[in-house]
Parts: structure tokens; C-alpha cells; sequence
């Protein structure tokens, strides 16, 4: 059992790793993505897997919540991914004369900064998740944490006179 724990916590190393240096290559062309985010809460609902678990025999349920688990990578990545451009896409915001302007700048670097860790975060769950399904580490704080974030990101745009940051329909 100790081997199984430590050859899974190798692979999601391995597999995080893999994931930082192909973002770091995809910054240059980064673009924003929408995010779905009832569709992304529904795949992180435990009730709705428990339904499922208690219906589907146990090889037919392993099989979907490894479907379900690599749909729900693909959104944290997106949302990874929206929160790096507008880090960087805000920096500039930041140092506006307007402090109404500077302060909701800083917040949105603040949240942008925070929801890429819980990514981070995520995406290692999801991992040991994947490498053993009976595991329930569901990323919950990611949906309310993004939530805020979008309308950080739209009031920042509402501020700026020359609205700098039109991301926030983006995302």
C-alpha cells in the first residue's frame, strides 16, 4: 500500500511538472477562455457521485469519475490560465494614479495569485484522486474563490477610464 501512495505521489509530481513548463511555454499566447462554472460545480458535487457510485457497478463508476476527473483538470487549467492573464494583464492597472483603481487592481493580483496556488492545489488532488478513486479530495474553494475573482476583474474594468482589463466577459 506504501508503494502504491509513493509510486502515485511520483507520477502527480511528474505530471505537475510537465504542467508548469507547458504553461510556461503557453504564456506568450495566452488567451482568456470562459469558464462554465455550473458545469464545473456539478463535477465537483459528491452527492451527485455518491448517486452515481450507488447505480453504476464499480468498474462502469471507475471508469467515469476518471472521465469526470480529467474534465475537471481541463477547467482548472482554464481557470489557471485566466488567473495568470490577468495577473499579468493587471500589473500595469496597479499602478494607476486613481487609488479607487490601484486598490481593486491589487485585490485582483491578490486573488489571481491566490486561485493559481489552489490550482496548483487542485490539480494534485485530482491526481491522487485519479490514481485512486475511492479518494474524495474535491477542490471546493476553487468555484467561490473564481467567483469573486470575476467580479473583481469586472469592477477593475468598470474603473478604468480606458478599460485596459476587458477580460472580465472574457472569463
Amino acid at each position: 500500500m506504501i508503494t502504491a501512495i509513493v509510486i502515485a505521489l511520483a507520477l502527480c509530481a511528474v505530471v505537475l511538472f510537465y504542467m508548469a513548463v507547458r504553461n510556461r511555454r503557453k504564456q506568450a499566447v495566452q488567451s482568456l477562455r470562459p469558464v462554465d462554472l455550473a458545469a464545473f460545480h456539478t463535477l465537483l458535487d459528491r452527492d451527485d457521485e455518491l448517486f452515481i457510485k450507488e447505480k453504476l457497478p464499480r468498474s462502469k463508476f471507475v471508469r467515469l469519475k476518471r472521465h469526470r476527473i480529467r474534465v475537471t483538470v481541463r477547467y482548472v487549467a482554464r481557470i489557471a490560465s485566466n488567473a495568470s492573464t490577468v495577473l499579468h494583464e493587471s500589473e500595469s492597472a496597479r499602478t494607476s494614479p486613481t487609488p479607487e483603481v490601484a486598490f481593486t487592481a491589487e485585490q485582483v493580483m491578490d486573488l489571481a495569485a491566490q486561485i493559481r496556488v489552489q490550482c496548483l492545489v487542485a490539480m494534485f488532488k485530482l491526481s491522487l484522486e485519479y490514481a485512486m478513486p475511492s479518494l474524495q479530495l474535491t477542490p471546493a474553494m476553487l468555484v467561490p474563490t473564481y467567483q469573486s475573482f470575476r467580479e473583481n476583474v469586472r469592477r477593475l474594468g468598470d474603473l478604468q477610464t480606458q478599460n485596459a482589463i476587458p477580460l472580465a466577459n472574457a472569463i
